[in-house]
């Protein structure tokens, strides 16, 4: 395999522990796979070589690309694996100490919500907090010190969390089943308080190999060391595009990684095989105004790349210019498939997918439902498709328990029963809400519904969601779906509002609902074409793919960066960081633009856009 003379270095280095920081586009993933083979050509046992990556699809393209490499089977490589995987065949060999016994149980989230439930309720707290402790319970753990979190977040509406962790890895116990989060935690456990334990893995383990390191949060980080024991530690990442702080990911552990192994080689991959040079050096300037990062000089040796600034007055004047860009590039042979759009927040896609429906461009979401395909999208046009077309069984299915009004399967089968002929399910529940044969709570709740699909029937799209939003309370129904996610719901909440204006552009119900169906056509027609068509991606979905030309639409100040991560120098700073993976997803083109309204409201370019103009002299 020919490497560089960087990859060369960073493959044959023995001894001490390595980190390879690898720009965007350096060919990690190779260098990487040609360690394992040189170790194993040096006499290394393959069956004892730990690779550790971040994802199960990574875990089997890597052992794929060592069957090509090496010659080997992939069952030579039985411990190329994420952290869950590998921690839990530890933890299932040694739970005896911990008190387990064997076969294990893993709980699933609907059991572990289940567990919580019991506990809340049995400490007479409304069980409607079960999400946010669920969430602070996941957060202790892959803490790696649940104690100090506790300290930080001690009370929630009042409940001690501690206690209620205390009770519920009691529970656990009892019943012999972990949940996902201990599968790490209780293996760090073992293996730090059971040294013939840990001494037998740092025996086993000849080599310790780690992908994407700048993901590793602290419990990840610890159960690292605890398994290393010679220094044969090989870690490779890109702390400039450490994008996961929300999740837990701590970057530190990258940036600290030769203050904690004192005799530890740095390797830098910096040429980008991937992006021409134009796009590599305005990705430098731009990382550049970070402070704390792992200093490199990436270059490529590709020449000719565009880097443009656009800006437009709205983002249905943006998706308009991109189509008509998009259809040049089609023309000088550019494929659609080689194209993406890139976007911070999920939102941002709408004005994108009408303008592709209306011009016939073929496009494909990316990570991520279509716009109306989102749940919360889904549930509100419901609402209006139930007020317009009494017929539409689907809809009228979906809205009546949404949100819960006591209408469960047994009671729907009971409003079906009153079906006569041709009766829609509608028609069926209005015949039942007038003969009062149903308990006065469940009547109570139908009748509401009912005359809320009369209220909206006849109003403008905008006032019929605005008013199904209040005659619901969707937004608190939407806070307890999210489960204590912030970001979660604020991305619904972002839709909601999109969806609100996209509406205010019809008059009447039935034009708004029709550009609605056919937006959500086009794209289920091309579902079988997954490779055809012009990507639609927010950027963290974008991370490890590449395009010949790329579009980051909605340069904006408070929408990229976005407003949650301007009150902190981190929040900013993994936002730059995020802003610098867009930029790299590029082979040749690399469109920025920003709208001066969008949603009608007025923005300031991003502080990103200032950026990278100044690169551009």
């Amino acid at each position: 395999m020919d490497l560089s003379q960087q990859q060369q270095d960073a493959v044959r280095h023995l001894g001490t522990p390595a980190l390879v920081v690898a720009g965007a586009g350096s060919g990690k993933t190779r260098t990487l796979t040609a360690k394992i083979d040189y170790l194993i050509k040096k006499g290394y046992d393959p069956s004892r070589i730990l690779a550790i990556t971040f994802t199960n699809k990574a875990a089997e393209e890597m052992k794929t690309r060592l069957e090509s490499q090496t010659g080997m089977p992939s069952y030579k490589f039985p411990w190329v694996k994420t952290y869950h995987s590998a921690c839990y065949g530890i933890l299932k060999t040694h739970c005896r100490v911990l008190g387990f016994n064997t076969p294990l149980q893993i709980y699933s989230g609907y059991q572990q919500q289940k567990l919580i439930k019991e506990i809340l309720v049995g400490l007479n707290f409304d069980k409607k907090h079960v999400p946010q402790v669920q969430a602070h319970i996941s957060n202790a753990k892959n803490s790696g010190n649940p104690d100090s979190y506790f300290e930080l977040k001690s009370r929630i509406y009042g409940i001690r969390i501690k206690d209620v962790f205390n009770i519920y890895e009691k529970e656990l116990k009892q019943r012999n089943a972990v949940d996902f989060d201990n599968i790490l935690f209780l293996t760090r456990d073992i293996l730090r308080d059971n040294k013939d334990i840990r001494e037998k893995y740092q025996d086993f383990f000849q080599y310790i190999l780690v992908d994407e390191y700048q993901d590793s949060n602290n419990l990840q980080e610890e159960l690292t060391s605890l398994m290393l024991a010679n220094g044969n530690l090989f870690c490779v990442g890109d702390d400039w595009q450490a994008i996961y702080g929300f999740r837990g990911s701590n970057v530190n552990h990258f940036l600290s990684f030769p203050d904690k192994y004192k005799n530890a080689r740095i390797f830098r991959l910096e040429q980008n095989y991937r992006s021409a040079d134009e796009i590599v050096q305005a990705a430098n300037e731009l990382i550049g105004y970070n402070e704390k990062k792992m200093d490199k000089k990436c270059f490529s040796e590709k020449k000719g790349g565009i880097v443009e600034l656009h800006e437009f007055f709205d983002e249905y004047q943006e998706a308009g210019w991109v189509c008509k860009k998009v259809q040049a590039l089609k023309e000088t042979g550019v494929s659609y498939s080689s194209m993406a759009v890139l976007y911070r927040t999920k939102f941002c896609s709408l004005s994108f997918e009408k303008a592709f429906m209306a011009q016939n461009i073929p496009y494909q979401m990316m990570g991520s439902k279509g716009f109306f395909e989102r749940k919360e999208i889904l549930d509100i046009n419901c609402y209006l498709t139930a007020a317009v077309f009494p017929k539409d069984d689907v809809a009228f299915d979906r809205i009546i328990n949404t949100p819960k009004r006591g209408i469960g399967p047994g009671m729907l089968n009971k409003i079906a029963q009153a079906r006569t002929l041709d009766m829609s399910l509608q028609e069926a529940a209005r015949k039942v809400a007038a003969e009062r044969i149903l308990s006065p709570k469940v009547h109570k709740a139908l009748t509401h519904l009912l005359l809320l699909l009369d209220k909206i029937r006849d109003m403008n799209p905008e006032n019929a969601i605005n008013t199904v939003l209040s005659g619901v309370d969707y937004m608190e129904y939407l806070k307890k779906y999210t489960k204590s996610n912030s970001m979660d719901y604020i991305s619904r909440e972002e839709n909601i509002k999109e969806l609100i204006h996209s509406a205010r552009q019809h008059d009447n119900l039935i034009d708004y609902l029709e550009e609605a169906s056919l937006v959500r056509e086009d794209k289920d027609e091309d579902e079988e074409n997954k490779d055809f068509g012009v990507k639609l991606s927010t950027i963290h979905a974008s991370k490890g793919l590449e395009y010949y030309a790329v579009f980051i639409a909605g340069c904006e100040e408070n929408l990229f960066p976005h407003w949650r991560s301007l009150d902190s120098l981190p929040g900013l700073q993994e936002e730059r960081r995020l802003m610098y993976v867009a930029v790299t997803r590029a082979e040749r083109y690399l469109y920025l633009s920003c709208s001066a309204y969008r949603r009608g409201q007025s923005n300031m370019k991003s502080r990103f856009w200032d950026e990278i103009e100044e690169s551009l002299g």
